[in-house]
Formats: structure tokens, C-alpha cells, sequence
């Protein structure tokens, strides 16, 4: 991975869970890790009908990080936000011995 391409600093977080008053699990959000990532491309706007007959547009990049023992820890219950934006993590694939990660993520907004 060239350095010069990783222009894009993303945070990784991670969900922990409490239970509220009511007897509700709730997520806080905590950082994982900062890391400088690679945009490699955006699949653009799609659309796409829910279960409960709902339009949302989907939106799916695919950042290309270094492999780190952090980065390797990453999962798809993890979430990344880039650029004000949150997406959730779909998946992590390993590029060459350990060398460089892609992290798959997407948003949907209705």
C-alpha cells in the first residue's frame, strides 16, 4: 500500500452493552482504533425495498487499511465512521500475507 493514497483518516468503534431502566439493552459506541484508510471506490446510491415495504438508498465503500494487530481485530459487528458519517462494517478481507485490509462497509438512510 502506498502511503500517499491513504488520504482518508476513519475510526473504528466498537458496541458495548448496558441495560437501561426500562430493562432495554442500549449500545455505547467506543473507539477502536484511528487509522489513515485508502477510499478505494463507492458503489454509489442504490435503492432497495425493506421487509416492511420501505425504500431506503444503500451506499457501499470499500476502505483499504494496513494490517495491524488493532486492524486484524476488526469485526462485522464493529462500525466505521468516515466523514461524519457512520456506516456498519459487512465484512474484512485479508489482502496478501497480512499486509493490508479491505473493509467492506455500508450505510442506508430512508
Amino acid at each position: 500500500m502506498r502511503i500517499g493514497r491513504a488520504d482518508r483518516r476513519v475510526t473504528i468503534e466498537r458496541a458495548t452493552y448496558t441495560t437501561n431502566a426500562y430493562g432495554e439493552r442500549v449500545a455505547s459506541w467506543a473507539t477502536v482504533t484511528t487509522v489513515w484508510a485508502e477510499l478505494m471506490k463507492s458503489s454509489g446510491i442504490g435503492e432497495s425495498i425493506t421487509n416492511n415495504a420501505q425504500d431506503v438508498a444503500r451506499q457501499t465503500l470499500y476502505f483499504k487499511v494496513r494490517s495491524s494487530t488493532t486492524t486484524r481485530g476488526i469485526k462485522a459487528d464493529d462500525r466505521l465512521t468516515y466523514a461524519t458519517r457512520t456506516y456498519d462494517i459487512k465484512g474484512v478481507e485479508e489482502i496478501g500475507r497480512n499486509a493490508e485490509l479491505v473493509i467492506v462497509c455500508e450505510t442506508t438512510t430512508t
